[in-house]
């Protein structure tokens, strides 16, 4: 079913079917595509766009806003999925991991560098976690507070990463450094003012140049550490883009994209999906699936399928 919305309507999770321009160059350019992020929804708006037409069997109608309760059905869900021992020693290992992760976002935001060891130290206790309990681990990372949004969400990637390259059959050293990636993809936007990275109206044309920036931003810092391998500044530098070549920040497509960024994209928009965040509920998990597997021109559809068939079905993932 087709409806067009104005964009002051338009949010996270819908299914953009078709666009009216204010241009004919911008019309002939358009592919369907799912809103998988805060950026996308600024990027129209900053855009040439007059309204949109949303297509709700593939993404969320205009209703269904967050609902006041909706962290405490959170946390009774869990109840229902993980036993108490799972969920309270996923909540340990987030507070070992804690001092570390806030130390590399800290010294990237603060001294504009990358703390290598610190972030290493994480990784090393996110992968202990995840060989038996990362269902646990990820579903109590989306217990965001508002000032852990990046915190949690760069946890949660990384541990989906791991997760994902051990059933893709990678080895012990090829998972740590999806593991990384994953953890470090968004350390460009610590460089972002938080009143730009926080801001709940239209972002001018140069704030929303400043945040299509930081992956390149993320890259710059963390090889100017010299110590990661280049898999690792792959995952930064391109885990926005796209498999049609719509991404950024150099509109790669198909297998120009670099295998590992590929991968993070994926974990990287089904971690955003199924949180909760001050502009949408947190989907569930048939709906993020849903949503992903109808945006073909987004994701690498082999590891895609892959994802939901090793990570989803699996039961790897609740």
């Amino acid at each position: 079913m087709l409806k067009r919305i104005q964009l002051n309507q338009l949010r996270v999770g819908m299914f953009i079917n078709d666009m009216e321009f204010t241009t004919q160059v911008d019309a002939a350019r358009f592919k369907p595509f799912l809103v998988s992020k805060g950026d996308d929804v600024r990027r129209l708006a900053n855009g040439h766009v007059r309204s949109v037409v949303i297509d709700i069997t593939k993404g969320v109608d205009v209703e269904g806003a967050p609902q006041r309760n909706a962290m405490a059905s959170f946390e009774a869900q869990l109840l229902a999925i993980f036993s108490k021992a799972e969920i309270s020693r996923a909540r340990q290992s987030i507070q070992e991991i804690g001092p570390h992760l806030r130390h590399v976002l800290e010294d990237a935001r603060a001294n504009g560098c990358f703390a290598d060891e610190a972030a290493s130290s994480a990784v090393e206790r996110i992968m202990l976690e995840t060989l038996d309990n990362t269902g646990a681990l990820i579903a109590v990372a989306k217990l965001k507070e508002k000032d852990e949004t990046t915190f949690l969400h760069s946890l949660a990637v990384s541990a989906l990463m791991i997760a994902f390259g051990r059933v893709l059959g990678h080895g012990q050293e090829e998972v740590r450094v999806l593991g990384l990636g994953g953890l470090i993809h968004d350390l460009g936007k610590m460089i972002i003012p938080d009143e730009i990275l926080n801001k709940p109206g239209k972002l001018t044309a140069e704030e929303m140049d400043l945040v299509r920036a930081h992956p390149q931003k993320g890259y710059e810092m963390v090889a100017k550490a010299g110590s990661a391998p280049h898999e690792v500044l792959d995952i930064c530098r391109f885990h926005h883009e796209r498999y049609d070549g719509s991404g950024y920040p150099d509109r790669l497509s198909g297998r120009k994209i670099p295998y590992v960024a590929r991968v993070a994209a994926i974990c990287d928009v089904y971690e955003a999906l199924t949180t909760i965040r001050p502009y949408k509920p947190a989907f569930s998990q048939a709906e993020a699936i849903n949503m992903m597997m109808n945006s073909p021109g987004h994701f690498d559809h082999k590891l895609l399928s892959a994802f939901v068939s090793k990570m989803v079905i699996s039961g790897t993932l609740h």
